[in-house]
C-alpha cells in the first residue's frame, strides 16, 4: 500500500510540488508542508535532486505569496468582501493582524506564517498593510528558506530509512494519526467557511 502512494506521488512529479506549494502559499488549505516533505523523500529516492525540488518549491512559494500580497494590496476590500470568506478571513481578523504587523513586521511575516491559519492571511494582510513589496519579499524569504529546508530535509531523512520505518508495527499508527491531522487540518479552514457561505 505505502508503495502505491509513494507511485502516486512520484507522478505528480515537480509541477505537483509546484502547484500544491503555490496553493499553500496563496492561503487556500493545502497541506504544503507534507507535500514538501514528501518530495524530500522522493528526492532520496532518485526521483529527482533535492536541490531542484528545493528551487522548484521555492519558487511556487515565492509566486503564491507574491500573488496574494498584491491581490492584498491592489484589491484589498473588494476582493476580500468577494473571497475573504474562503480564507477564513474577516473584517476583525484584519484589523488584528494589521495591528500585530505594525508592531514587528518581521516577525509577523517570518513567524506568522508557521501558524495555522495566521500564515493564511499573512501576505494578504501586509498588501494591505502598504509596506514595500521589497520588504515582504525578503521577510517571506527567510520564511520560505526555513521551511523548505526543514521539511525537505525531514523528508529526505525518512527516505533513507524507510523500509525501517514502514516494517515497524507502529507505522501505520503514525500514518493514521498524521491523516487525520491532515483531515482536521483541512476540514476547519474550509468547511466552516462554505457552510457560511451557504447561509
Amino acid at each position: 500500500m505505502f508503495d502505491r502512494i509513494i507511485d502516486m506521488l512520484s507522478s505528480l512529479g515537480l509541477p505537483g510540488i509546484f502547484a500544491g506549494v503555490f496553493l499553500e502559499a496563496i492561503g487556500l488549505p493545502f497541506p504544503g508542508s507534507v507535500l514538501v516533505a514528501l518530495a524530500g523523500f522522493l528526492a532520496k529516492q532518485g526521483e529527482f535532486s533535492i536541490v531542484t525540488a528545493w528551487l522548484v518549491a521555492l519558487s511556487g512559494y515565492l509566486l503564491g505569496s507574491l500573488t496574494a500580497f498584491l491581490l492584498g494590496r491592489y484589491f484589498g476590500g473588494a476582493f476580500l468582501e468577494q473571497w475573504g470568506r474562503y480564507i477564513r478571513l474577516t473584517p476583525e481578523r484584519i484589523d488584528k493582524a494589521l495591528e500585530l504587523l505594525q508592531r514587528s513586521a518581521p516577525a509577523y511575516i517570518i513567524i506568522g506564517r508557521f501558524l495555522p491559519t495566521i500564515g493564511n492571511i499573512t501576505p494578504y494582510v501586509a498588501g494591505i498593510s502598504g509596506i514595500s513589496t521589497v520588504q515582504f519579499l525578503i521577510y517571506d524569504m527567510i520564511h520560505a528558506l526555513i521551511w523548505l529546508t526543514v521539511f525537505l530535509g525531514a523528508g529526505a531523512a525518512l527516505g533513507d530509512n524507510w523500509h525501517s520505518w514502514v516494517n515497524n508495527p507502529r507505522f501505520i499508527w503514525v500514518a493514521v494519526g498524521g491523516s487525520v491531522l491532515i483531515l482536521v487540518y483541512v476540514l476547519r479552514d474550509w468547511l466552516p467557511v462554505r457552510s457560511k457561505g451557504r447561509m
